[in-house]
């Protein structure tokens, strides 16, 4: 009976277990494969984003790995050199166009280009709401699971609790009836 209550319990934990991870992959996936598709298209400033969204969502891991920054020396000592971006081979011969800079105001001159940019924009602000959602819903069914587990742990301590209590009265009843006959047999006692 108690190997038939724990696995149902099991199997309820297990059921809802999916409710609470359902969705989580979802914004997760939507922020890492926009990271990775902006990377291909040489749009790192889209990639940059995405991939703030995703770590957004994801646990920091207890050994990240370690990147570091590559400076070209500096002529004056005791300040460091100028910071390098270094792209992939897949970005030779493109062009490089920091966000902000005249070269980027003169691109947003260009009506496709600003549409294009306004467009990302806006799939900017949508990921991150996406991502808020998540991460409020992570919070909520953390709560829900911490929750879930107490009640069913208290359930658990109840059954056992009971089969304790049957146990004993069905060991007391036994104890009765041994010392009934006991007594009838040894006393000569009839009713």
């Amino acid at each position: 009976m108690k190997k038939i209550t724990l696995l149902a319990l099991t199997l309820c934990f297990l059921s809802s277990c999916t409710v609470y991870t359902e969705k989580q992959s979802e914004a997760l996936s939507q922020n890492v494969y926009a990271t990775n598709d902006s990377l291909d298209k040489a749009r790192v400033d889209l990639a940059s984003y995405y991939s703030e969204q995703t770590t957004r969502l994801v646990k920091i891991p207890k050994k990240r790995i370690d990147i570091q920054s590559v400076y070209q020396d500096s002529t004056v000592k005791g300040t460091t050199g100028q910071r390098i971006v270094i792209v992939p081979e897949q970005y030779k011969g493109d062009k490089v166009v920091v966000v902000g800079s005249a070269e980027y105001q003169d691109l947003l001159k260009i009506k496709a280009i600003a549409e294009q940019l306004k467009k990302d924009n806006e799939n900017f602000i949508k990921a991150k709401d996406s991502t808020d959602k998540e991460l409020a819903k992570q919070a909520e069914y953390s709560s829900k699971m911490v929750k879930d587990l107490n009640i069913m742990q208290k359930k658990l301590v109840e059954k056992d609790l009971a089969i304790l209590w049957r146990n004993i009265i069905i060991i007391s009843l036994l104890g009765l009836i041994g010392g009934y006959i006991y007594i009838r047999m040894n006393s000569g006692f009839r009713l």
